[in-house]
């Protein structure tokens, strides 16, 4: 992963710790993508919440590196929590990375998947239903 990347509105400490070996420190920068969108939520800038999902699904969660990928899932459960009841506006850009996690050959990111799109759903809730059968294809695929 390039770090020298301008992933702004993420910090570079939020940057760093997505990419850490070590799940503690993803967590740490989940909480902090957690306040930042809930910060853009409150200012209503739905540009600045697309660029930062834009940048976890693209950059993160479709990572060559694993621990990129495990960073970018929990980034976008994250962005999920945070924007509550305003992630169906946000649903396709969200469940799209998880669900092409499902086919890593690594059972831990796929788990890392299942645990991010539980999170992603459970915020959505009925606003998920549109992609109910993209979700129970990619589903009933994980082993």
């Amino acid at each position: 992963m390039n770090t020298e990347k301008d992933f702004s509105p993420l910090t570079p400490n939020i940057v760093r710790a997505l990419n850490d070996k070590l799940y503690e420190k993803r967590k740490v920068a989940a909480l902090e993508i957690e306040k930042l969108v809930r910060e853009f939520v409150a200012q209503n800038n739905s540009a600045q919440i697309r660029h930062v999902i834009q940048i976890l699904a693209t950059e993160f969660a479709l990572s060559q590196h694993p621990h990129s990928r495990k960073g970018g899932l929990i980034g976008l459960a994250a962005c999920s929590i945070a924007l509550g009841k305003d992630s169906g506006l946000y649903l396709k850009e969200l469940i799209d990375p998880v669900l092409t996690c499902f086919n890593d050959s690594d059972s831990r990111l796929r788990y890392y998947a299942c645990e991010a799109l539980y999170n992603i759903v459970k915020v959505a809730r009925g606003a998920v239903l549109p992609h109910f059968n993209v979700l129970f294809d990619g589903l009933s695929k994980v082993n």
